[in-house]
């Protein structure tokens, strides 16, 4: 039976938890609701996966090649809440006293070290369940690799999970395509331009019928459409920037070994002082 590897994007689940539920402080006054949302999340998610391997994925706070690709990348983003900030670390050190594998590499983003080690885990003949709330990583999605999506609603945690045959059935495009889609339509949220006037449903259309921005571009005189033929002829460039700031790069240079991966969630001393401290009681 094949062994699966479980791989959380940190801080996306962080934040996601740290919106999802009220503030919450210990004794002390210190924040502990996005340590403790992230921890229900993956607890829940370990319980019915049953991973033999388990990881973390963090972004880090330098920029990454993509900055350097563009100036305006990101630039929009508000910085991170006060209250959120210092959960970070307090989250790797949690992670730390149970002995869970985190990763983070300069210049890179976690998208790009979760591609990289969820191609790796297909090459070594594992599964993959990777959690994000990153439709990004929709695009390394395939026959082994899934990935699940956590939505906070009012009844609770909802979970969308997605193969590389589900992107294709509900969105008509494969993983690799969906890149194409991004750097069409852009994203507000990094602050990828895109082409104007091309939102996802006119990029879904665009990528269903011509496969690729480069194919779309070199038989863009068939668009009959003359805003759309103009905006992708004058925004070409835009265009293919765009897709390559979407890309998730799968072969970042990392160091590591599958073993490292291993996890056993058993409380020590240290584990369940620090855990006492937080008054994670319910934990």
């Amino acid at each position: 039976m094949k062994q699966k590897v479980l791989l959380f994007d940190g801080l996306s689940i962080a934040h996601r938890a740290f919106y999802g539920i009220p503030l919450l402080t210990n004794k002390q006054g210190v924040h502990t609701n996005a340590v403790y949302g992230f921890l229900n999340i993956m607890l829940s998610i370990i319980e019915k996966e049953k991973p033999d391997l388990l990881g973390v994925a963090f972004d880090v706070s330098a920029p990454t090649f993509r900055h350097n690709l563009s100036k305006e990348y990101k630039g929009n983003r508000k910085g991170m809440p006060e209250e959120l900030r210092p959960q970070i670390p307090l989250l790797k050190q949690v992670l730390s006293s149970l002995n869970i594998c985190f990763i983070e590499k300069e210049g890179f983003e976690a998208d790009d070290i979760l591609g990289t080690l969820a191609k790796n885990a297909e090459r070594n003949n594992y599964d993959v369940v990777i959690v994000s709330g990153d439709r990004d990583l929709f695009q390394v999605t395939s026959d082994t690799t899934q990935l699940k999506i956590p939505r906070t609603k009012k009844t609770g945690t909802e979970i969308e999970s997605y193969y590389a045959k589900d992107v294709e059935a509900i969105y008509g495009v494969s993983p690799k395509e969906f890149i194409d889609v991004k750097g069409l339509m852009g994203d507000t949220s990094d602050n990828i331009k895109g082409v104007p006037g091309i939102g996802e449903k006119t990029a879904l259309k665009l990528i269903k019928e011509y496969g690729s921005i480069e194919n779309l571009l070199e038989n863009v005189e068939s668009i009959t459409q003359k805003k759309l033929k103009e905006n992708l002829m004058t925004y070409s460039q835009d265009a293919l920037d765009s897709k390559k700031l979407a890309t998730i790069v799968c072969d970042v240079p990392l160091d590591y070994k599958w073993e490292e991966f291993n996890y056993k969630l058993v409380l020590d001393d240290k584990s369940y002082e620090l855990l006492r401290d937080l008054e994670f009681k319910s934990i």
